[in-house]
């Protein structure tokens, strides 16, 4: 008798294990527990790699994982799954940048929010390491006249009020505005060439 309910819990696993991702989907919406774990085991080797390829750091890279597929499980009611590998790799995407932003200190975020700012392109996906652009961005914000770059630095990165720039710095809020500009205009140019290197 065990023998014989082992060999269709056998048989039902190699069926769900066969179902292509738009089914599982469906029968993970319909609280189908089995069709979570092909999911799973479908994914989990990939997603980890891709996580840990862009963190470095195991106990980070299984948190994500972990907190990825707990997600998917909680929400598996109101979330109607179209395409489940672009699903869960952008969700993993969105845990990673949540994840450098809480690591990150708070100026080399600004920074690197920055970058979007300024470029103000569809393309961002491109932006492979944010080293990169944290050096370039200082390597430029150093090529910059003093003022220019410091009020820069308090205005964008530091998130300080124009009228407090003059204040802080004895100048006109006009001569604040104008470096604002200026700076501005040389980073626009200046990040054309980083970006077409990425």
């Amino acid at each position: 008798m065990y023998l014989k309910c082992r060999k269709i819990i056998n048989l039902l696993y190699m069926d769900y294990s066969q179902k292509p991702d738009n089914e599982l989907c469906q029968l993970l919406h319909e609280d189908d527990s089995k069709a979570f774990e092909i999911i799973y085991k479908r994914y989990f080797k990939y997603l980890y790699r891709y996580v840990n390829y862009s963190l470095g750091v195991k106990e980070d890279s299984e948190e994500i994982i972990h907190d990825l597929f707990l997600s998917l499980w909680q929400n598996r009611k109101k979330n109607l799954i179209g395409d489940l590998k672009v699903y869960l790799y952008v969700s993993t995407r969105n845990l990673i940048n949540k994840n450098l932003r809480m690591k990150l200190n708070f100026s080399k975020y600004r920074e690197f929010e920055l970058f979007h700012k300024v470029l103000i392109s569809n393309e961002s996906e491109e932006i492979s390491n944010s080293n990169d652009f944290n050096t370039r961005l200082n390597l430029i914000l150093d090529s910059m006249s003093g003022k220019t770059a410091q009020v820069f630095r308090m205005s964008k990165i530091e998130e300080i009020s124009v009228k407090k720039i003059s204040d802080q710095l004895k100048i006109s809020e006009k001569a604040v505005e104008y470096h604002i500009t200026k700076s501005q205009k040389i980073l626009r140019e200046r990040f054309k060439d980083f970006y077409s290197e990425n």
